[in-house]
């Protein structure tokens, strides 16, 4: 019997981050990857925000695996979340699968949740069954080693799936893809190919232009002081390249990254128990925090900064601002900032950026055209969609701009207008008999914010108020008044936060409670039980006639307390 297969995007599409991508085989689901992404600067208060799986919660029963296909927020920090609502099995390769174990124990205690992990480990290159489906892994070179993709195989032909991923026949070991296995699953013959698309407008490939030893060993070289250098947490590539850096000038390393659990924490925990550490640094060349600013080693260290987009740049205006005791920029320090800016860290990036250069530092930056990302450029994509060879083409991760751009790599090699589908989050194809189906059924996929260990708490209506607060502050009206009576007992008090100087605006203060007053008064003449509606007249009333006088509109808080 010809399988069906169904296809829907939960996250990750036009968008950059919290991917997940749901296949569906007869009653059986698959989900691959489960990230998050950080807010945007709007987003006030929000921590992060993951992909609403209300579908999935709907349909616990039909899920087969959870597949996980590398170590980064945007593909896995989103399964703690998940696990607590639905029991399913997690696949990942063994390294990532560390990861996982280490992100779950960090989410139990964070958020007092006992998530029992059904974990299973799985080698880059195997061919398994899950729940009686044929699933192939095939190992693919990112910025984190240990990266897979994913084909499902089904009677239509394979369902392939090559995440974020580039191609570089120069890969140190544990990044290196394999070409022959991606080769062999073409010629069992693809359905559908899902690549990404955030680097679909860039030429050539690549590499070499992801690479950071050709732009900064000339720096290293020529630095006669300490070096500080900023580098992601989740770029393990690049780490690795800024430790072989150390160890060839014979320098010392220290960690700054502030949380434990970044990847590079991690890593380097996790590597103490692997037969073949991914994170290695010899006795000689690995420093402490102690060695700071101690004469004897200071200008032997370099000092890796590192940590999540977010949080980088507020440990460097840290560092600037002499908030570390141990580490005073000096002026033969050398800085560089080998962590390009990112979407929704632009502010406090820029700020970083233009206070070090008020430092007497040697200051670098590195700019995203000067240092890529591990994401596939054209040349890339143009080998995957070639050895892939398939019938229909999803261009998947990135903004909308860059689907189209995606979209017409995959014109450029033949692929007809009909069969590249530009898909949005909750839109749901379905195949059969080796054909996609006309139109497509929709489903749920608003956002879920996380704010604190509040899951979906926040919604837009308090993200308005933050706003609001942030932009125009807030004005808290206090009156006593008699239970039964409604007889106003004490002086009426208006503070203000955020709003105007009271000083100044003496007159404003003292029609807001003339008006106040007024509608007590009302409430009193007509023998009102409840002041519900007293305190609705008197927010309204404020907040109109403070926004005919200043032009601004601060949220207003009428507390009216009755005894």
């Amino acid at each position: 019997m010809e399988d069906k297969i169904k296809f829907v995007a939960l996250g990750g599409q036009a968008e950059n981050g919290k991917s997940m991508y749901v296949f569906e085989i007869n009653d059986k689901i698959f989900v691959i990857d489960t990230g998050f992404k950080f807010p945007e600067q709007d987003k006030l208060g929000v921590d992060i925000i993951i992909p609403n799986f209300d579908y999935l919660k709907d349909n616990k029963a039909r899920i087969s695996a959870i597949i996980i296909t590398h170590g980064h927020d945007d593909v896995m920090q989103a399964l703690g979340y998940i696990l607590e609502e639905v029991k399913a099995p997690v696949y990942a390769p063994n390294l990532t699968a560390n990861l996982i174990e280490d992100m779950i124990e960090q989410h139990n205690n964070h958020n007092h949740t006992h998530i029992q992990l059904d974990l299973h480990r799985v080698k880059r290159d195997a061919d398994i069954e899950i729940d009686g489906v044929p699933v192939s892994f095939f190992p693919l070179t990112h910025s984190i080693p240990g990266s897979v993709g994913v084909a499902i195989h089904t009677t239509q032909g394979a369902l392939v799936y090559t995440g974020e991923s580039i191609i570089d026949f120069g890969a140190p070991e544990g990044f290196r893809s394999n070409l022959q296995k991606m080769m062999d699953i073409g010629k069992s013959g693809v359905l559908a190919l899902f690549v990404e698309s955030s680097y679909a407008s860039k030429d050539g490939y690549t590499s070499p232009n992801h690479k950071l030893t050709s732009k900064i060993e000339p720096i290293f070289e020529d630095a006669q002081g300490r070096i500080i250098i900023s580098a992601y947490a989740q770029n393990i590539f690049r780490i690795r390249e800024i430790i072989e850096l150390t160890r060839k000038y014979q320098r010392r390393l220290v960690l700054y990254g502030r949380n434990k659990h970044d990847n590079t924490n991690a890593l380097f925990r996790i590597s103490q128990h692997l037969p073949k550490p991914v994170l290695e640094i010899p006795a000689e060349n690995l420093g402490t925090k102690a060695m700071v600013g101690d004469p004897a080693y200071d200008d032997s260290l370099v000092v890796l900064v590192t940590g999540t987009s977010h949080n980088i740049y507020h440990d460097l205006c840290d560092i600037i601002d002499g908030g570390d005791a141990s580490l005073k920029l000096k002026p033969t320090d050398t800085i560089i900032v080998a962590s390009p800016v990112l979407p929704g860290t632009e502010k406090i990036a820029n700020r970083a950026q233009n206070e070090l250069y008020r430092t007497n530092a040697n200051i670098h930056l590195l700019k995203n055209k000067d240092l890529y990302s591990m994401h596939a450029s054209i040349e890339d994509i143009k080998v995957y969609i070639q050895t892939f060879n398939p019938k229909y083409y999803v261009p998947i991760k990135g903004e909308y701009q860059h689907f189209v751009a995606n979209a017409n790599v995959a014109k450029s090699m033949g692929i007809d207008d009909d069969h590249i589908l530009l898909l949005d989050n909750g839109e749901k194809i379905t195949f059969e008999n080796g054909e996609r189906l006309p139109g497509f059924e929709q489903v749920a996929v608003e956002s879920v914010m996380i704010d604190g260990i509040g899951v979906g708490d926040v919604g837009t209506k308090v993200i308005d108020d933050r706003i609001q607060l942030s932009n125009d502050g807030v004005v808290i009206i206090g009156m006593t008044v008699d239970q039964k009576t409604k007889q106003i007992l004490t002086l009426t008090d208006v503070q203000t936060r955020g709003f105007i100087y009271l000083k100044d605006a003496d007159y404003i203060v003292k029609e807001i409670i003339r008006l106040s007053e007024e509608e007590i008064e009302k409430a009193r003449t007509a023998h009102m039980d409840d002041l519900t509606e007293t305190r609705m007249t008197i927010r309204d009333r404020t907040i109109r006639y403070i926004l005919k006088e200043t032009g601004k509109k601060p949220v207003v808080l009428p507390v009216i307390i009755e005894v």
